[in-house]
């Protein structure tokens, strides 16, 4: 395997530290390996000469992979958690991983729930045992936690606002509004073939299945409900419940906007609209839901086509990174656009990553023969296909050349 298909199948490690550190991400080899060995990245390939040195090369999209990683380790330092959101983003995660946590998240949630109704007496006999009187006494007078009582509320409001919204949504995107119909009819006025039609399981709408298989899913213990759904069930459920809410938190930003301008934070639902889309608990909530009502075919044949959502490009790609590496050396001047302040502002937002842009722009139309004549010497990295192994042996050549003179 040639060096020079690196830009293409292989990011060697120091070339993926300096990316990230181009970023303002410092990382060491050490996490990479430890990444690795929790499989969140690919396994690196060493060079059989080379052993554990820098010779060591990862698969091809590592670096941006390694990039987004540290973007959400601000949120999060699990790693259980962060495979999930990367593969909630449209990464390649092994589906055990996935698995596993969603089976960490529904036995908390379930054990949560127990307990509250524990604290209750909301106990069946069955569930209850020979729990002894001292254990009797305790549970009488013990009173619900803050902690715990937000738990509930989250789970139970979390998921009853996904399955209206999205029993709402579910027949939009069906193009059936009879929904939002209002029944102005007497108690005892209605007609026997309306009554009949109500009663046809059949013609229910897809959105009031949708919503009765989620209501039952709500009755069902969460650890149930993930052992009942296969790999492909959970990988398939991804992108509608992804859709699903990416259009409720939509529908939070316009609520915001129209109601907590004053800046007095009484505007609540939007903002509980817009965390669902963001908030892991609620994303997984949102997945078992989803896969209860995927199991209908009245349901599945309401949905356009739904393919999963790309992951969000780098605001400067791994690549463009190599590329500007090189072109900083060869064309003078050039070494300012990559600034670490502009460069980290980049990366930063994507109104600094517009920025940084629109002056790449403008120092590409000023020295543009100059460029050109610069990326003319290294066609392995600025071709849009790979090139044949003699072309690439032939460059690297010429560069030693170069080099030697």
């Amino acid at each position: 395997m040639s060096w020079n298909e690196e830009p293409w199948s292989w990011e060697p490690t120091q070339d993926i530290l300096d990316y990230l550190g181009f970023a303002g991400v410092e990382t060491t080899r050490d996490q990479l390996a430890r990444l690795h060995r929790r499989r969140l990245i690919g396994e690196p390939f060493h060079d059989q000469n080379g052993g554990r040195s820098s010779l060591a090369r990862y698969p091809a999209g590592t670096a941006e992979r390694m990039l987004r990683i540290s973007q959400l380790r601000s949120g999060t330092k699990q790693l259980d958690e962060l495979a999930w959101r990367l593969w909630w983003e449209g990464f390649d995660v092994e589906p055990d991983l996935i698995r596993t946590y969603l089976l960490k998240r529904a036995t908390r949630w379930d054990e949560q729930l127990r307990e509250m109704r524990m604290v209750a007496g909301d106990v069946q006999e069955d569930d209850k045992g020979e729990r002894d009187v001292l254990e009797e006494v305790f549970f009488e007078h013990l009173k619900v936690g803050p902690a715990m009582v937000s738990a509930r509320k989250r789970l139970g409001r979390g998921s009853e606002l996904y399955a209206e919204f999205s029993a709402l949504l579910i027949d939009l995107m069906h193009g059936d509004l009879s929904s939002l119909d209002r029944i102005d009819a007497g108690l005892f006025e209605r007609d026997a073939t309306s009554a009949d039609h109500v009663l046809v399981e059949e013609s229910r709408r897809a959105g009031e299945v949708a919503l009765a298989a989620m209501q039952a899913s709500m009755d069902t213990p969460f650890i149930q409900l993930v052992a009942s759904l296969d790999d492909k069930e959970i990988a398939n459920a991804r992108p509608v419940a992804l859709r699903l809410q990416g259009l409720i938190s939509n529908v939070g930003s316009i609520v915001q906007e129209v109601f907590g301008g004053s800046g007095h934070g009484r505007d609540n639902v939007g903002k509980s609209l817009i965390t669902m889309a963001e908030n892991s608990e609620d994303q997984v909530l949102a997945l078992l839901l989803t896969s209860s009502f995927l199991k209908d075919d009245r349901v599945r044949e309401a949905l356009p086509e739904m393919t999963p959502v790309p992951t969000t490009p780098a605001a400067i790609s791994f690549l463009d990174f190599l590329r500007l590496r090189y072109l900083a050396i060869e064309v003078p001047g050039f070494v300012v656009l990559l600034a670490p302040a502009l460069v980290r502002e980049a990366f930063a937002t994507p109104e600094g990553a517009e920025r940084w842009h629109a002056r790449f722009d403008e120092y590409w139309l000023s020295h543009f023969l100059e460029l050109q004549e610069a990326m003319a010497l290294r066609p392995d990295l600025f071709a849009e296909e790979p090139l044949e192994p003699d072309e690439e042996i032939k460059i690297e050549v010429e560069a030693k050349k170069k080099n030697l003179k």
